[in-house]
């Protein structure tokens, strides 16, 4: 008795563990960030995003998921350090990507006030200029 008690409960064991560490599909996870971000649950994101990059660094949502770690990070949760290490990272890693040159002006204005981005200078100007 005792052994099938010890067997069972290792059976069980296993099955935890095994169920656990699932990995999910990439659009599993792609589908699972997006809806996180969508509730504003932006370190859920970030996580889906992440193990997306991570399981499926060639996959179809790699390079969209790259960058939006370094978007979230930048523009919801204000964490500049993390933003200018994944937009450098997908700058890296996809230079001829159609968000490289989206991901080098986030970098280039990272932290920066809205007032201060060159787009608004250049509105305030032309309407000083009147």
């Amino acid at each position: 008795m005792k052994l099938l008690q010890t067997f069972t409960l290792g059976m069980l064991l296993l099955i935890m563990v095994f169920s656990c560490s699932k990995t999910l599909s990439e659009e599993e996870y792609y589908n699972a960030a997006k809806e996180a971000y969508t509730k504003e649950k932006f370190q859920d994101a970030v996580v889906n995003f992440n193990k997306l990059v991570e399981n499926y660094p060639d996959g179809e949502r790699a390079a969209e998921s790259s960058f939006m770690l370094g978007f979230i990070n930048a523009n919801d949760i204000k964490n500049f350090e993390e933003a200018k290490k994944y937009y450098e990272k997908f700058i890296k890693t996809y230079p001829d990507h159609e968000l490289a040159d989206d991901a080098q002006y986030e970098l280039d204005t990272l932290g920066k006030d809205i007032n201060e981005l060159p787009i608004f200078k250049q509105l305030n100007a032309d309407s000083t200029q009147q």
